[in-house]
Protein backbone atom coordinates (compact mmCIF):
# COMPACT_ATOMS: atom_id res chain seq x y z
CA UNK A 1 0.00 0.00 0.00
CA UNK A 2 1.40 2.96 -1.03
CA UNK A 3 2.15 5.73 1.44
CA UNK A 4 -0.80 8.19 0.93
CA UNK A 5 -2.98 5.39 1.37
CA UNK A 6 -2.02 4.72 4.79
CA UNK A 7 -1.93 8.09 5.74
CA UNK A 8 -5.23 8.29 4.87
CA UNK A 9 -6.54 5.73 6.88
CA UNK A 10 -5.02 7.07 9.62
CA UNK A 11 -6.80 9.90 9.76
CA UNK A 12 -10.26 7.84 8.64
CA UNK A 13 -9.54 6.42 11.70
CA UNK A 14 -8.72 8.91 14.20
CA UNK A 15 -11.60 10.59 15.72
CA UNK A 16 -13.15 14.15 15.01
CA UNK A 17 -12.81 16.81 17.01
CA UNK A 18 -15.91 16.66 18.19
CA UNK A 19 -15.60 12.88 19.87
CA UNK A 20 -13.00 14.16 21.71
CA UNK A 21 -15.15 17.02 23.00
CA UNK A 22 -17.59 14.48 24.09
CA UNK A 23 -15.77 11.97 25.96
CA UNK A 24 -13.88 15.20 27.94
CA UNK A 25 -16.90 15.66 28.85
CA UNK A 26 -18.21 12.31 29.92
CA UNK A 27 -14.76 12.12 32.16
CA UNK A 28 -15.35 14.88 33.89
CA UNK A 29 -19.17 14.12 34.48
CA UNK A 30 -17.93 10.48 36.27
CA UNK A 31 -15.09 12.76 38.13
CA UNK A 32 -17.28 15.11 39.48
CA UNK A 33 -20.01 12.04 40.53
CA UNK A 34 -17.09 10.47 42.12
CA UNK A 35 -16.54 13.23 44.15
CA UNK A 36 -19.97 14.64 45.27
CA UNK A 37 -20.80 10.73 45.87
CA UNK A 38 -19.13 10.96 49.63
CA UNK A 39 -20.37 14.36 50.80
CA UNK A 40 -24.03 13.88 49.26
CA UNK A 41 -24.08 10.65 51.72
CA UNK A 42 -22.76 12.68 54.59
CA UNK A 43 -25.40 15.07 54.55
CA UNK A 44 -28.47 12.55 53.90
CA UNK A 45 -26.88 10.95 56.68
CA UNK A 46 -26.94 14.12 58.86
CA UNK A 47 -30.08 14.57 57.90
CA UNK A 48 -31.42 11.42 59.22
CA UNK A 49 -30.50 12.26 62.18
CA UNK A 50 -31.87 15.80 62.72
CA UNK A 51 -35.17 14.62 61.62
CA UNK A 52 -34.88 11.58 64.59
CA UNK A 53 -33.46 14.13 66.79
CA UNK A 54 -36.19 16.63 66.04
CA UNK A 55 -38.55 13.71 66.41
CA UNK A 56 -38.13 12.76 70.17
CA UNK A 57 -37.69 16.63 70.59
CA UNK A 58 -41.32 17.56 69.72
CA UNK A 59 -42.53 14.50 70.82
CA UNK A 60 -41.74 15.26 74.79
CA UNK A 61 -44.78 15.84 76.74
CA UNK A 62 -45.02 19.18 78.14
CA UNK A 63 -45.37 19.30 81.99
CA UNK A 64 -48.42 21.40 83.37
CA UNK A 65 -47.23 23.80 86.27
CA UNK A 66 -49.91 24.77 88.90
CA UNK A 67 -50.57 28.16 89.55
CA UNK A 68 -48.92 29.04 92.79
CA UNK A 69 -51.27 31.41 94.77
CA UNK A 70 -49.36 33.86 96.62
CA UNK A 71 -50.65 35.83 99.82
CA UNK A 72 -48.96 38.38 102.14
CA UNK A 73 -50.33 38.73 105.18
CA UNK A 74 -49.22 42.38 107.48
CA UNK A 75 -46.50 41.16 109.98
CA UNK A 76 -47.72 42.52 113.48
CA UNK A 77 -45.18 44.22 115.35
CA UNK A 78 -45.28 43.94 119.18
CA UNK A 79 -44.83 47.23 121.22
CA UNK A 80 -41.56 47.28 123.54
CA UNK A 81 -42.67 48.41 127.19
CA UNK A 82 -42.15 51.25 128.69
CA UNK A 83 -40.41 50.20 131.09
CA UNK A 84 -37.59 48.32 128.67
CA UNK A 85 -37.79 51.48 126.07
CA UNK A 86 -36.62 53.78 128.94
CA UNK A 87 -33.46 51.34 129.89
CA UNK A 88 -32.58 50.98 126.13
CA UNK A 89 -32.38 55.07 126.46
CA UNK A 90 -30.31 54.99 129.31
CA UNK A 91 -28.23 52.78 127.56
CA UNK A 92 -27.72 54.81 124.56
CA UNK A 93 -27.17 57.95 126.77
CA UNK A 94 -24.29 56.04 127.92
CA UNK A 95 -20.93 57.69 126.90
CA UNK A 96 -18.36 55.15 127.44
CA UNK A 97 -14.81 56.25 127.84
CA UNK A 98 -11.68 55.43 125.33
CA UNK A 99 -10.19 52.11 126.92
CA UNK A 100 -8.12 49.17 125.67
CA UNK A 101 -10.08 47.43 122.81
CA UNK A 102 -10.75 43.80 124.67
CA UNK A 103 -13.49 41.07 123.74
CA UNK A 104 -16.39 42.63 125.45
CA UNK A 105 -18.24 39.68 127.23
CA UNK A 106 -21.96 40.44 126.97
CA UNK A 107 -24.20 39.38 130.16
CA UNK A 108 -26.81 37.43 128.89
CA UNK A 109 -30.31 36.97 129.74
CA UNK A 110 -31.48 34.31 131.40
CA UNK A 111 -32.19 31.93 128.90
CA UNK A 112 -32.28 29.04 131.62
CA UNK A 113 -34.41 30.83 134.28
CA UNK A 114 -36.76 28.14 134.44
CA UNK A 115 -33.76 25.36 134.71
CA UNK A 116 -33.66 27.17 138.47
CA UNK A 117 -36.66 28.80 139.29
CA UNK A 118 -37.11 25.40 141.46
CA UNK A 119 -34.86 24.30 144.20
CA UNK A 120 -35.65 20.94 143.40
CA UNK A 121 -34.14 21.20 139.77
CA UNK A 122 -30.58 21.55 141.13
CA UNK A 123 -29.35 18.07 142.01
CA UNK A 124 -30.84 16.70 138.27
CA UNK A 125 -28.88 19.69 136.36
CA UNK A 126 -25.40 19.68 138.18
CA UNK A 127 -22.63 17.49 136.42
CA UNK A 128 -19.59 16.08 138.06
CA UNK A 129 -15.86 17.21 137.33
CA UNK A 130 -14.76 14.79 134.20
CA UNK A 131 -12.81 11.62 135.25
CA UNK A 132 -10.46 12.69 132.28
CA UNK A 133 -9.88 16.40 132.30
CA UNK A 134 -6.80 17.65 131.04
CA UNK A 135 -6.28 21.50 131.71
CA UNK A 136 -3.03 21.58 132.57
CA UNK A 137 -1.59 23.04 129.46
CA UNK A 138 -4.17 26.16 129.89
CA UNK A 139 -1.73 27.03 132.64
CA UNK A 140 1.61 27.93 130.45
CA UNK A 141 0.74 31.35 130.56
CA UNK A 142 3.14 34.59 130.99
CA UNK A 143 2.01 38.18 132.83
CA UNK A 144 1.90 40.47 129.76
CA UNK A 145 2.78 44.69 130.70
CA UNK A 146 1.59 45.15 126.64
CA UNK A 147 -1.95 47.85 126.34
CA UNK A 148 -4.26 47.13 124.24
CA UNK A 149 -4.54 43.30 124.43
CA UNK A 150 -6.58 41.31 126.91
CA UNK A 151 -3.72 38.94 127.67
CA UNK A 152 -3.89 34.93 128.11
CA UNK A 153 -3.98 35.43 132.06
CA UNK A 154 -7.30 36.02 131.14
CA UNK A 155 -9.07 34.17 128.52
CA UNK A 156 -11.35 31.98 130.60
CA UNK A 157 -13.02 35.45 131.88
CA UNK A 158 -14.22 35.73 127.67
CA UNK A 159 -17.80 34.56 126.58
CA UNK A 160 -15.52 31.58 124.72
CA UNK A 161 -13.10 30.51 127.51
CA UNK A 162 -16.03 30.88 130.22
CA UNK A 163 -18.16 28.22 128.25
CA UNK A 164 -14.82 25.96 127.90
CA UNK A 165 -13.72 26.10 131.40
CA UNK A 166 -17.05 25.78 132.96
CA UNK A 167 -17.55 22.39 131.02
CA UNK A 168 -13.87 21.55 131.95
CA UNK A 169 -14.35 22.04 135.75
CA UNK A 170 -17.67 20.80 136.40
CA UNK A 171 -19.76 23.96 135.86
CA UNK A 172 -23.41 23.88 134.68
CA UNK A 173 -25.72 26.41 132.98
CA UNK A 174 -27.26 26.74 136.26
CA UNK A 175 -24.00 27.76 138.48
CA UNK A 176 -23.56 30.67 135.33
CA UNK A 177 -27.21 31.52 135.71
CA UNK A 178 -26.83 31.95 139.41
CA UNK A 179 -23.55 33.94 139.17
CA UNK A 180 -25.59 36.20 136.54
CA UNK A 181 -28.34 37.17 138.81
CA UNK A 182 -26.04 37.78 141.47
CA UNK A 183 -24.02 40.20 139.30
CA UNK A 184 -27.23 42.14 138.60
CA UNK A 185 -28.59 42.28 142.55
CA UNK A 186 -25.26 44.07 142.82
CA UNK A 187 -25.64 46.25 140.29
CA UNK A 188 -28.95 47.70 141.37
CA UNK A 189 -27.62 47.89 145.37
CA UNK A 190 -24.44 50.50 143.68
CA UNK A 191 -24.08 53.67 145.43
CA UNK A 192 -23.88 56.92 143.07
CA UNK A 193 -20.24 57.43 143.95
CA UNK A 194 -19.51 53.92 142.64
CA UNK A 195 -19.04 51.98 146.11
CA UNK A 196 -20.94 49.59 148.07
CA UNK A 197 -22.35 49.21 151.75
CA UNK A 198 -22.65 52.51 154.16
CA UNK A 199 -20.25 51.23 156.65
CA UNK A 200 -17.36 48.88 154.44
CA UNK A 201 -17.29 50.98 151.75
CA UNK A 202 -13.89 49.85 150.42
CA UNK A 203 -13.80 46.31 150.95
CA UNK A 204 -17.08 46.04 149.81
CA UNK A 205 -16.49 47.70 146.71
CA UNK A 206 -13.07 45.86 146.53
CA UNK A 207 -15.14 42.23 146.65
CA UNK A 208 -17.83 43.42 144.18
CA UNK A 209 -15.09 45.04 141.68
CA UNK A 210 -13.53 41.46 142.04
CA UNK A 211 -17.14 39.77 141.42
CA UNK A 212 -17.27 41.63 138.13
CA UNK A 213 -13.94 41.15 136.94
CA UNK A 214 -13.72 37.63 137.37
CA UNK A 215 -16.90 37.04 135.14
CA UNK A 216 -14.48 39.59 132.63
CA UNK A 217 -16.89 42.44 133.39
CA UNK A 218 -14.92 45.57 132.64
CA UNK A 219 -15.57 49.46 131.25
CA UNK A 220 -16.99 48.37 128.02
CA UNK A 221 -19.42 45.51 128.87
CA UNK A 222 -22.48 46.36 127.63
CA UNK A 223 -24.53 46.32 130.63
CA UNK A 224 -22.45 46.36 133.45
CA UNK A 225 -19.45 48.62 131.92
CA UNK A 226 -20.82 52.10 133.98
CA UNK A 227 -20.95 49.87 137.13
CA UNK A 228 -17.29 48.37 136.71
CA UNK A 229 -16.30 52.37 135.84
CA UNK A 230 -17.65 53.77 138.45
CA UNK A 231 -16.23 50.78 141.30
CA UNK A 232 -12.57 51.36 139.20
CA UNK A 233 -13.16 55.24 139.80
CA UNK A 234 -13.98 54.98 143.52
CA UNK A 235 -11.40 52.56 144.54
CA UNK A 236 -8.48 54.51 142.58
CA UNK A 237 -10.14 58.34 144.11
CA UNK A 238 -9.81 56.63 147.56
CA UNK A 239 -6.33 54.97 147.40
CA UNK A 240 -4.70 58.37 145.50
CA UNK A 241 -6.51 59.93 148.66
CA UNK A 242 -5.55 58.24 151.52
CA UNK A 243 -2.21 59.06 153.39
CA UNK A 244 -1.85 55.79 154.48
CA UNK A 245 -3.76 52.22 153.99
CA UNK A 246 -7.10 52.45 153.19
CA UNK A 247 -10.06 52.22 156.30
CA UNK A 248 -10.78 53.18 159.17
CA UNK A 249 -8.77 56.13 160.04
CA UNK A 250 -5.46 56.01 162.87
CA UNK A 251 -5.42 51.93 161.53
CA UNK A 252 -8.43 50.26 162.90
CA UNK A 253 -8.77 46.50 162.73
CA UNK A 254 -10.73 46.51 159.69
CA UNK A 255 -8.42 48.63 157.63
CA UNK A 256 -5.90 46.35 156.68
CA UNK A 257 -9.05 44.21 155.11
CA UNK A 258 -9.95 47.04 153.00
CA UNK A 259 -6.57 48.26 151.58
CA UNK A 260 -5.42 44.24 150.99
CA UNK A 261 -9.11 43.81 149.16
CA UNK A 262 -9.27 47.33 147.35
CA UNK A 263 -5.43 46.50 145.76
CA UNK A 264 -6.16 43.34 144.85
CA UNK A 265 -9.65 44.86 142.87
CA UNK A 266 -6.72 47.68 141.66
CA UNK A 267 -4.59 45.09 140.71
CA UNK A 268 -6.91 42.59 139.04
CA UNK A 269 -8.71 45.62 136.82
CA UNK A 270 -5.36 46.98 135.53
CA UNK A 271 -4.22 43.67 134.74
CA UNK A 272 -7.23 43.17 132.50
CA UNK A 273 -7.50 46.70 131.15
CA UNK A 274 -4.14 48.26 131.23
CA UNK A 275 -6.46 51.51 132.01
CA UNK A 276 -3.24 53.94 132.73
CA UNK A 277 -5.52 55.86 135.85
CA UNK A 278 -4.95 52.10 137.74
CA UNK A 279 -1.40 51.82 137.97
CA UNK A 280 -0.49 54.16 140.12
CA UNK A 281 -3.31 53.77 142.66
CA UNK A 282 -2.39 50.16 142.19
CA UNK A 283 1.41 50.91 142.92
CA UNK A 284 0.92 52.84 146.36
CA UNK A 285 -1.37 50.06 147.73
CA UNK A 286 1.37 47.37 146.95
CA UNK A 287 4.42 49.76 148.31
CA UNK A 288 2.07 50.00 151.51
CA UNK A 289 1.40 46.35 151.57
CA UNK A 290 4.99 45.71 151.23
CA UNK A 291 6.50 48.18 154.10
CA UNK A 292 4.06 46.97 156.39
CA UNK A 293 5.08 43.13 156.01
CA UNK A 294 7.11 41.64 158.80
CA UNK A 295 9.77 40.27 158.80
CA UNK A 296 9.23 36.78 159.42
CA UNK A 297 6.45 37.93 156.14
CA UNK A 298 3.06 37.92 157.50
CA UNK A 299 0.91 40.86 157.91
CA UNK A 300 -1.03 42.08 161.49
CA UNK A 301 -3.66 44.46 161.90
CA UNK A 302 -2.93 48.13 161.69
CA UNK A 303 0.68 47.20 159.97
CA UNK A 304 2.04 46.31 163.46
CA UNK A 305 5.28 44.96 163.66
CA UNK A 306 4.69 43.23 167.02
CA UNK A 307 5.26 39.55 167.43
CA UNK A 308 1.21 38.86 167.07
CA UNK A 309 0.37 37.80 163.45
CA UNK A 310 -2.56 37.23 161.72
CA UNK A 311 -2.91 34.66 158.11
CA UNK A 312 -6.43 36.16 157.80
CA UNK A 313 -5.27 39.67 157.28
CA UNK A 314 -2.10 38.10 155.47
CA UNK A 315 -4.15 36.58 152.95
CA UNK A 316 -5.64 39.47 151.40
CA UNK A 317 -1.93 40.96 151.30
CA UNK A 318 -0.77 38.01 149.47
CA UNK A 319 -3.64 38.19 146.74
CA UNK A 320 -2.98 41.88 146.33
CA UNK A 321 0.97 41.02 145.79
CA UNK A 322 0.26 38.20 143.34
CA UNK A 323 -2.51 39.97 141.15
CA UNK A 324 -0.06 43.06 141.12
CA UNK A 325 3.28 40.77 140.00
CA UNK A 326 1.00 39.99 136.85
CA UNK A 327 -0.35 42.93 136.36
CA UNK A 328 3.27 44.18 135.66
CA UNK A 329 3.54 46.58 138.33
CA UNK A 330 6.29 48.21 138.82
CA UNK A 331 7.26 48.30 142.49
CA UNK A 332 10.47 48.11 144.54
CA UNK A 333 11.17 44.34 146.73
CA UNK A 334 7.90 43.40 145.10
CA UNK A 335 9.57 39.58 144.50
CA UNK A 336 11.50 40.00 148.03
CA UNK A 337 7.65 40.23 149.83
CA UNK A 338 6.27 37.22 147.84
CA UNK A 339 8.94 35.10 148.72
CA UNK A 340 9.31 35.98 152.47
CA UNK A 341 5.16 35.76 152.17
CA UNK A 342 6.02 32.00 151.41
CA UNK A 343 8.35 31.13 154.15
CA UNK A 344 5.46 32.94 156.45
CA UNK A 345 2.53 30.72 155.29
CA UNK A 346 5.11 27.48 155.66
CA UNK A 347 5.86 28.25 158.94
CA UNK A 348 2.10 28.89 160.39
CA UNK A 349 1.33 25.07 159.23
CA UNK A 350 1.13 22.57 161.26
CA UNK A 351 2.08 18.49 161.43
CA UNK A 352 -1.96 17.89 161.38
CA UNK A 353 -2.76 19.41 158.48
CA UNK A 354 -4.13 22.62 160.11
CA UNK A 355 -2.84 26.33 159.87
CA UNK A 356 -3.06 28.71 162.61
CA UNK A 357 -4.61 31.65 162.66
CA UNK A 358 -2.56 34.05 164.77
CA UNK A 359 -1.42 31.26 166.95
CA UNK A 360 0.10 27.05 166.71
CA UNK A 361 -2.72 24.85 165.89
CA UNK A 362 -5.61 27.54 166.73
CA UNK A 363 -6.85 28.68 163.37
CA UNK A 364 -10.59 27.65 161.95
CA UNK A 365 -11.08 25.26 158.57
CA UNK A 366 -11.27 28.65 156.95
CA UNK A 367 -7.88 29.22 158.29
CA UNK A 368 -6.47 26.00 156.61
CA UNK A 369 -7.79 26.81 153.11
CA UNK A 370 -6.35 30.48 153.44
CA UNK A 371 -2.80 29.15 153.86
CA UNK A 372 -3.35 26.08 151.68
CA UNK A 373 -4.26 28.73 148.67
CA UNK A 374 -1.44 31.31 149.45
CA UNK A 375 1.15 28.02 148.89
CA UNK A 376 -0.84 27.01 146.09
CA UNK A 377 -1.23 30.66 144.39
CA UNK A 378 2.30 31.04 144.85
CA UNK A 379 3.57 28.46 143.52
CA UNK A 380 4.39 26.18 146.22
CA UNK A 381 1.09 23.52 145.62
CA UNK A 382 3.43 20.62 146.10
CA UNK A 383 5.02 21.71 148.76
CA UNK A 384 5.23 19.75 152.19
CA UNK A 385 2.76 21.99 153.81
CA UNK A 386 0.20 22.64 151.29
CA UNK A 387 -0.41 19.04 150.47
CA UNK A 388 -0.69 18.42 153.43
CA UNK A 389 -3.38 20.97 153.95
CA UNK A 390 -5.18 19.76 151.19
CA UNK A 391 -5.48 16.35 152.44
CA UNK A 392 -6.73 17.20 155.82
CA UNK A 393 -9.58 19.31 153.98
CA UNK A 394 -10.39 16.84 151.73
CA UNK A 395 -10.52 13.93 154.44
CA UNK A 396 -11.60 15.95 157.47
CA UNK A 397 -13.14 19.14 157.14
CA UNK A 398 -17.02 19.02 157.60
CA UNK A 399 -19.57 19.14 154.41
CA UNK A 400 -20.98 21.91 153.70
CA UNK A 401 -24.38 22.58 155.73
CA UNK A 402 -25.77 25.89 154.79
CA UNK A 403 -28.51 25.63 157.68
CA UNK A 404 -26.62 23.79 160.82
CA UNK A 405 -27.17 26.62 163.11
CA UNK A 406 -24.09 25.72 165.71
CA UNK A 407 -21.86 28.38 164.06
CA UNK A 408 -19.95 30.66 166.36
CA UNK A 409 -19.37 33.70 163.93
CA UNK A 410 -22.09 34.99 161.44
CA UNK A 411 -21.09 35.38 157.75
CA UNK A 412 -17.50 33.44 158.18
CA UNK A 413 -19.33 30.67 156.44
CA UNK A 414 -19.09 31.97 153.03
CA UNK A 415 -15.66 34.00 153.65
CA UNK A 416 -14.18 30.25 154.72
CA UNK A 417 -15.82 28.87 151.85
CA UNK A 418 -14.45 31.28 149.33
CA UNK A 419 -11.00 29.85 150.70
CA UNK A 420 -11.68 26.22 150.72
CA UNK A 421 -13.56 25.80 147.68
CA UNK A 422 -10.48 27.52 145.37
CA UNK A 423 -7.65 25.43 147.68
CA UNK A 424 -9.84 22.10 146.35
CA UNK A 425 -10.03 23.12 143.10
CA UNK A 426 -6.20 23.72 142.91
CA UNK A 427 -5.58 20.47 144.95
CA UNK A 428 -6.57 17.88 142.29
CA UNK A 429 -9.28 16.54 140.23
CA UNK A 430 -10.40 13.96 142.99
CA UNK A 431 -10.46 16.57 145.28
CA UNK A 432 -12.17 18.69 143.30
CA UNK A 433 -14.89 16.56 142.10
CA UNK A 434 -15.67 15.05 146.04
CA UNK A 435 -15.92 19.37 146.93
CA UNK A 436 -18.02 20.52 143.81
CA UNK A 437 -19.89 18.06 143.94
CA UNK A 438 -21.66 19.15 147.67
CA UNK A 439 -20.60 22.85 147.43
CA UNK A 440 -22.16 24.07 144.39
CA UNK A 441 -25.58 22.56 145.25
CA UNK A 442 -25.44 24.42 148.74
CA UNK A 443 -25.00 27.70 147.32
CA UNK A 444 -27.50 27.18 144.52
CA UNK A 445 -30.04 25.81 146.48
CA UNK A 446 -29.34 28.78 149.41
CA UNK A 447 -29.42 32.30 146.96
CA UNK A 448 -32.20 34.01 147.16
CA UNK A 449 -35.24 35.02 144.47
CA UNK A 450 -33.30 38.41 143.68
CA UNK A 451 -30.16 37.23 143.22
CA UNK A 452 -28.65 37.75 146.46
CA UNK A 453 -27.07 35.24 149.90
CA UNK A 454 -28.33 36.11 153.34
CA UNK A 455 -25.64 34.54 155.96
CA UNK A 456 -25.69 31.15 157.21
CA UNK A 457 -28.21 30.94 160.02
CA UNK A 458 -26.03 31.00 163.49
CA UNK A 459 -26.26 30.82 167.18
CA UNK A 460 -24.51 34.68 166.53
CA UNK A 461 -27.23 36.18 163.99
CA UNK A 462 -25.44 39.26 161.86
CA UNK A 463 -26.50 42.07 162.36
CA UNK A 464 -24.45 44.01 159.92
CA UNK A 465 -25.65 46.13 156.80
CA UNK A 466 -22.94 44.68 154.83
CA UNK A 467 -23.31 40.92 155.32
CA UNK A 468 -25.31 40.13 152.44
CA UNK A 469 -23.21 42.11 150.05
CA UNK A 470 -20.47 40.04 151.47
CA UNK A 471 -21.66 36.71 151.20
CA UNK A 472 -23.03 37.34 147.69
CA UNK A 473 -19.82 38.30 146.94
CA UNK A 474 -17.91 35.52 148.20
CA UNK A 475 -20.47 32.94 146.89
CA UNK A 476 -20.27 34.60 143.39
CA UNK A 477 -16.84 34.47 143.48
CA UNK A 478 -16.63 30.46 144.33
CA UNK A 479 -19.30 29.77 141.45
CA UNK A 480 -16.62 31.49 139.79
CA UNK A 481 -13.78 29.48 140.31
CA UNK A 482 -14.34 27.33 137.02
CA UNK A 483 -12.94 29.96 135.23
CA UNK A 484 -11.65 33.00 137.47
CA UNK A 485 -8.30 31.92 138.65
CA UNK A 486 -5.94 32.24 135.77
CA UNK A 487 -4.77 35.90 136.61
CA UNK A 488 -4.67 35.18 139.97
CA UNK A 489 -3.30 31.55 141.04
CA UNK A 490 -0.32 30.94 138.53
CA UNK A 491 2.74 32.53 139.19
CA UNK A 492 4.90 33.32 136.64
CA UNK A 493 8.26 30.52 135.81
CA UNK A 494 10.43 33.43 137.09
CA UNK A 495 9.28 33.17 140.77
CA UNK A 496 8.02 29.49 140.61
CA UNK A 497 10.04 27.64 142.80
CA UNK A 498 8.09 24.19 142.52
CA UNK A 499 6.19 22.75 139.82
CA UNK A 500 2.18 24.29 139.16
CA UNK A 501 0.08 23.79 141.95
CA UNK A 502 -2.91 22.41 139.71
CA UNK A 503 -1.84 19.16 139.83
CA UNK A 504 -4.79 17.03 138.38
CA UNK A 505 -2.86 13.85 139.70
CA UNK A 506 -3.38 14.23 142.69
CA UNK A 507 0.46 14.90 143.65
CA UNK A 508 -0.45 18.09 145.45
CA UNK A 509 -2.30 17.71 147.59
CA UNK A 510 -10.10 33.67 164.98
CA UNK A 511 -10.31 37.27 166.14
CA UNK A 512 -13.04 39.46 168.02
CA UNK A 513 -12.78 42.19 165.41
CA UNK A 514 -14.49 45.53 165.72
CA UNK A 515 -14.99 46.30 162.33
CA UNK A 516 -15.33 44.25 159.27
CA UNK A 517 -15.79 40.35 160.60
CA UNK A 518 -14.51 37.68 158.34
CA UNK A 519 -12.50 35.84 160.79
Amino acid sequence: MAADDVIMTEEAQAPSPLDLETILEEYRHRQMIEHLTGPVISVIVHLMILTVCFFFITSTPTKRIDDVEVTIEELKIKELDQKVIKELEKIEQRVEDVVPTVERPDLPQDVVADEVSSPDNFSDNMAGTDAQVDISGILDIKPTATPLKLSSLFAGRTNEGRSKLLRTGGGTAVTEATVLRSLRWLMERQNADGSWSQTQQVAMTGLALLTFLAHGESTTSKECGATVEKAMKYLTDRMNAASGFLGDAGGGQSGLYAHGIATYALSEAYGMTKIPSLKPAMEKGLKIIIAGQQSRGGWDYGFAKEARWDLSVSGWQIQALKAGFIAGADVPNLLEAIEKSINFAKKVAYANGRFGYSSAGQGSWGMTGVGTLCLQLLGEGNSTEAKSGSKSINEDCPPINWNDPNRATPGFDTYGWYYLTQAMFHAGQSYWRKWNAQFSTEFLQNQKPDGHWEPPPSKKPATTEYDPIMNTCFCALSLQVYYRYLPTYKMPKAVTTTSTALDLDDKGSGGDDSGLRIE
